[in-house]
């Protein structure tokens, strides 16, 4: 269905792809959008449950802005307010989720991870369709989930 609606959309046609405008999608990207009113959120998921896990949220200059508490399962969500170590909140802006994990022989796990975001805008960019969502735009090609 999803790859139905994207060779609907074909290449410039905004118009279409504005009616995914307001609706929640999931995108194949480490990078997220935090904003006022959205929290930054991620999805991922490991072949099997590490044995240990550590999270990174790293900013758009790639220092590390918050390491939070994430569960040892094969697969999780974050939802991240902006709420920093010192009790401020970081920037609106584009944040990367960088997860560390290993298995019990030690192996390194690499992580299937999406993000999340209310689409609030759409628009072109050198011919290929892009959605806006929490100060991030993400190409539609990306785009791996729509809400209903």
């Amino acid at each position: 269905m999803l790859k139905d609606i994207l060779a609907r959309l074909g290449g410039d046609d905004l118009t279409r792809a504005g009616t995914l405008i307001g609706r929640t999608a999931e995108f194949d990207s480490s990078v997220s959008g935090l904003s006022t009113d959205r929290p930054a959120e991620w999805r991922w998921s490991f072949a099997r449950a590490p044995q240990s896990l550590t999270a990174e949220i790293l900013d758009s200059s790639g220092t590390v802005v918050a390491r939070p508490a994430v569960a040892l399962d094969a697969s999780g969500t974050l939802q991240w307010d902006g709420r920093l170590a010192d009790g401020s909140r970081a920037p609106d802006g584009a944040y990367v989720l960088r997860l560390s994990a290993r298995d019990s022989a030690g192996t390194a796990l690499a992580a299937d991870m999406t993000s999340l975001g209310r689409i609030q805008e759409v628009m072109s960019r050198e011919g290929e369709l892009w959605a806006g969502f929490g100060s991030v735009a993400l190409p539609l090609a990306k785009l791996v989930w729509i809400a209903a």
